[in-house]
């Protein structure tokens, strides 16, 4: 126990024995961790936006004025037995009319339908038509055109949203693209950092190195600490990425949320909150044995042990 104790004492102060150049490494370390969270906010934007675009599309099918309802059963019915389709909504005359004018409160175009009786309604039944993946939409469409409905459907579209969702995957692309580049230099600096971080440890520590050998250290008594020592390292920059990325997400989301309030909620707070594990942790292991790599290289090449 006494041992141990030894070794994370000579690690730490190894640690904070040579601080500006510890800072250095931490600092290239942590760009690194910064470009990674960034790879991972930007994949789950993305992902919910996407998702939350599709939830939105769907297939506007208008009837004819003067189909009744056994008409536009008769089509959902023959929609249903379609694996494509996922979800069918029927909306009616009557309820047409209540969206209008719910929509047109107070306006011109509202006070027309006085102009009605009320047993006269201007607005057609309609159908809205869900599928399970953007590319069956088409498919839907082709079957609802066939001739055989076209005594009762009057029209049908789908917005799919494609330029859309094609914008959010080049801009996703655009990123992910670039940050890897970066991400990719900061680690290598972060790796050739830690090996010269080490060897300059090893050098200012030669004396206190020797003493130990001479008293009986084994090669692990001697190495062990220059790796807890790289480990911290890692653990600094995760935990400081962490102190920085909770703040500034909780700062952005109400801006986030009013920007996709049309589409779906993109809650990158929670997520970040609820997968805290997976992602610092994930990072801070993936760091952790590069530097132990570094560490092991370094100590080898230039601590004769």
């Amino acid at each position: 126990m006494h041992s141990i104790l030894r070794i994370f004492k000579f690690a730490f102060q190894g640690f904070f024995r040579n601080f500006w150049l510890s800072l250095v490494t931490i600092t290239m370390m942590l760009m690194a961790v910064l470009s990674i969270t960034l790879l991972v906010g930007m994949d789950y934007v993305r992902e919910v936006t996407i998702k939350g675009v599709e939830n939105k599309v769907d297939i506007l099918v208008e009837m004819k004025l003067d189909t009744d309802r056994e008409q536009v059963e008769f089509l959902i019915n023959d929609l249903d037995e379609l694996e494509e389709v996922k979800e069918i909504d029927m909306i009616s005359p009557e309820e047409n009319w209540q969206i209008f004018l719910e929509n047109n409160k107070n306006t011109d175009v509202g006070e027309a339908l006085g102009a009605f009786d009320e047993d006269e309604n201007p607005f057609p039944y309609f159908l809205a038509v869900k599928a399970y993946e953007l590319d069956q939409y088409p498919v839907i469409l082709d079957f609802v055109n066939q001739e055989k409905y076209s005594g009762f459907v009057q029209a049908s579209d789908a917005d799919t949203h494609e330029e859309v969702i094609s914008k959010i995957n080049n801009l996703a692309d655009f990123v992910n693209k670039y940050s890897w580049y970066v991400t990719g230099l900061f680690i290598l600096i972060s790796i050739v950092v830690i090996f010269n971080t080490i060897r300059m440890s090893i050098y200012t520590r030669q004396s206190e190195i020797q003493i130990m050998k001479l008293v009986g250290a084994s090669n692990i008594v001697v190495r062990t600490p220059f790796v807890i020592e790289s480990v911290l390292y890692s653990l600094a920059a995760v935990l400081i990425v962490v102190a920085i990325i909770y703040p500034l997400l909780d700062f952005i989301q109400p801006s986030l949320n009013m920007y996709f309030e049309d589409i779906q909620a993109v809650n990158i707070a929670k997520y970040f909150k609820d997968n805290y594990i997976q992602i610092f942790g994930t990072q801070f292991l993936g760091l952790a044995l590069i530097n132990m790599i570094s560490t092991a290289v370094a100590i080898r090449k230039h601590l004769k042990v």
